[in-house]
């Protein structure tokens, strides 16, 4: 599970005069599944009554670097990766017993994802800056190598060039880049337990990529797209060609206020298009290319499958569009952030604060108004229950830990508990692990 940032941060604050930034697109944001592993969904907020209970017992904990060691957990390990030492070592989750320590990572900074039973790693990890026609700089941050570790034993299983693009059932989607960054060279298909090639495809001329997300409605299909908006579709398995076509599309710097995005839930594309400050969302069915539905007329600032909706942010908000047929079905005002729950969405009202709202995904129905309780993430936990961290004020330095009831909007209290480093704790199996002040890794058990 992961946060969904659906907002256009501008330079003017409140005013919004000035044209939005182009947002950044997938090929120029490497990682954005990935990520979603090692980025942690906390805010900063507040409680007005201190909770009377028992708080999270801790069970171990071991030295950590904030800024620059990296960790992830499963449902029975935690894994703390130590960029400086090339090392990663994989703990027992509830004892803290090593379980391996594997001391060869040469280029590892951050932990990619443990998926099959393998852990992927991004290595080498590179940026580049690059000047765009309209005179714009791009930078881009991509990595040159992955390695794949056997995840219950730390045994290498292979290492081979290219970034971490996707990994989709036993296969994983690798993207050559060129010498400078310029443009991807090759993308390519190997096996996730032993990186053997499945297929290659040449992606010199590639203005784009995109697939959908294996988190959400699964990935098989693979689109790539030249700066003419040629659009190629692929079947993700085997890389063979399904259908092609042409669409409408800026290409990438032509113009500061033309630009065009694009993702993939299941089998639909959707292609939002800027002409001048001129928005159409457009969908596709990827085996046919035949349009399924566009709104036009509206200026949007990224979009997002959000469960039984299509989610379309602008300056102003969020919205939910019905999937299948492009009808409005509500919007909600200040809403940059949408966090999926099943039926429900948990939004984010502004930017810069943590007031969140729990609404029903298909009506836009409020369910509850959760003030400034905010989120525990956890890739695993994908249910309807996840935690909730409020800093207490009186008195100050405490954090009430509850459990949030996705469907009804009810919290359960848990107990409460000494306050953590900012954007560190992820839950795992009635487990809450965080970035203690100091600099230490530690893990709770929370009941």
């Amino acid at each position: 599970m992961g946060v969904i940032e659906l907002g256009v941060i501008t330079d003017g604050g409140d005013e919004l005069s000035e044209p939005a930034p182009r947002p950044l697109r997938h090929r120029d944001v490497r990682r954005v599944l990935l990520a979603a592993v090692a980025v942690l969904c906390l805010f900063g907020v507040t409680a007005s009554a201190l909770p009377v209970s028992h708080g999270p017992e801790k069970l171990w904990s071991v030295p950590f670097r904030q800024g620059t060691d990296a960790f992830t957990v499963t449902p029975d390990t935690v894994y703390v990766l130590s960029p400086d030492d090339q090392t990663l070592t994989a703990y027992a989750n509830r004892t803290g017993e090593v379980r391996w320590s594997n001391t060869g990572l040469r280029g590892t900074s951050w932990v990619g994802t443990v998926t099959s039973g393998v852990m992927l790693l991004p290595a080498e990890n590179t940026t580049v800056q690059l000047e765009q026609a309209d005179g714009g700089e791009v930078f881009r941050q991509f990595t040159r190598q992955t390695i794949a570790l056997d995840a219950a034993t730390g045994r290498q299983l292979w290492r081979q060039p290219g970034d971490l693009s996707l990994f989709s059932g036993d296969l994983v989607l690798l993207a050559d880049w060129n010498e400078d960054g310029s443009s991807a060279r090759t993308l390519r298909g190997v096996r996730l337990h032993d990186g053997a090639p499945v297929w290659s495809l040449p992606a010199t001329g590639l203005e784009t990529w995109a697939t959908g997300s294996p988190l959400t409605s699964g990935a098989d299909r693979l689109l790539t797209v030249t700066p003419q908006g040629l659009v190629t579709v692929h079947d993700l398995a085997d890389g063979r060609r399904i259908t092609s076509g042409r669409v409408r599309w800026h290409a990438q710097g032509q113009e500061a206020d033309s630009y065009t995005n694009l993702a993939v839930e299941g089998h639909v594309l959707y292609l939002e298009s800027v002409d001048a400050g001129q928005a159409r969302v457009t969908a596709y069915d990827t085996d046919t290319l035949r349009e399924l539905w566009h709104v036009d007329n509206r200026s949007y600032g990224g979009f997002m499958g959000c469960g039984p909706v299509l989610c379309l942010g602008s300056l102003h908000g969020t919205s939910g569009y019905d999937p299948a047929t492009g009808a409005l079905r509500w919007t909600r005002a200040g809403a940059v952030n949408a966090f999926p729950l099943s039926e429900r969405l948990l939004l984010v009202d502004e930017q810069t604060s943590s007031r969140q709202t729990l609404i029903d995904a298909t009506t836009g129905r409020e369910v509850r108004d959760l003030g400034g309780a905010t989120l525990v993430w956890s890739d695993w936990r994908v249910d309807d229950s996840p935690y909730l961290l409020t800093p207490t004020e009186q008195p100050p330095g405490l954090v009430a830990v509850s459990e949030l009831d996705g469907v009804t909007g009810e919290s359960r209290l848990l107990g409460t508990m000494e306050a953590m480093g900012d954007d560190s704790c992820q839950s795992t199996h009635r487990l809450l692990i965080c970035v203690a002040r100091d600099q230490h890794l530690t893990v709770m058990d929370v009941g």
